[in-house]
């Protein structure tokens, strides 16, 4: 289960963080490290200081967008500091650990992502997340470097991954029933530029908050793959309505 989950680190400006961020991982048992478009190279200091886990940074993967790292997905949380977005998509470490096993148990991949150094993730790529994670640190001194939020997201899903071995068989293969898997965030991506392209033709979609509206609703939905595939058969039926209209 634990190989289901992908460390995601985008625009890291320090390469000491990359290889804190490895060790983190490693002592938790996960190895699956990927970097979007580092500011920084793999030098003697990640090595250095990911301190036995070297193994996680030579391996990770590298990638130049955020859209790349987390393409075969079907479930992609981002970490924020900011809690202006919906309740409903808020959650803490504990929580986090406990949805990624339990995607993963179902043979689902998972990417946890943690945004630069100074500035965290963009709206735009927040806005692709499912889930948006905080951490409830003390509000008069919140200050956690990279690392450090990796470890405990890390320690997290390593307590829930334990309690899932812990469950009785049954219910494990109970879980790992699921018939239809779900979409992942390449194929949700081009479903949402498909409503994009399809409603700004219609005159529906004037602005972009309706977009972002749309998006947080199918991703509420946990939308499987077959439903997709319905979705964008009725908006392909659309558009060859209007052809037809058009002719």
């Amino acid at each position: 289960m634990l190989n289901n989950i992908r460390i995601v680190l985008v625009e890291t400006s320090h390469s000491g963080n990359i290889g804190s961020a490895a060790r983190a991982m490693k002592t938790m048992g996960l190895i699956n490290l990927c970097l979007v478009s580092p500011k920084c190279s793999i030098d003697e200091q990640a090595i250095a200081l990911s301190a036995g886990a070297e193994d996680v940074v030579k391996n990770a993967a590298v990638v130049s967008a955020f859209d790349e790292a987390v393409a075969d997905c079907s479930l992609v949380i981002g970490t924020s500091a900011r809690l202006r977005h919906l309740p409903s998509s808020l959650i803490e470490p504990r929580e986090c650990g406990e949805k990624a096993i339990e995607t993963a148990a179902k043979c689902g991949r998972i990417a946890i992502v943690f945004g630069r150094e100074r500035v965290g993730l963009t709206n735009d790529e927040l806005l692709k997340c499912r889930y948006h994670l905080t951490i409830p640190a003390n509000p008069d001194y919140s200050s956690l470097n990279l690392a450090m939020a990796v470890q405990l997201v890390c320690y997290e899903l390593r307590m829930a991954y334990l309690k899932m071995q812990k469950a009785p068989f049954s219910a494990i293969e109970k879980m790992n029933q699921t018939p239809n898997p779900l979409a992942t965030a390449q194929e949700l991506e081009y479903f949402y530029q498909h409503v994009e392209r399809l409603y700004t033709q219609l005159d529906f979609i004037q602005n972009q908050s309706v977009m972002q509206k749309l998006r947080r609703l199918y991703q509420r939905a946990d939308v499987e793959k077959n439903e997709l595939n319905i979705l964008r058969g009725m908006l392909s039926a659309v558009e060859k309505r209007l052809i037809f209209y058009k002719e």
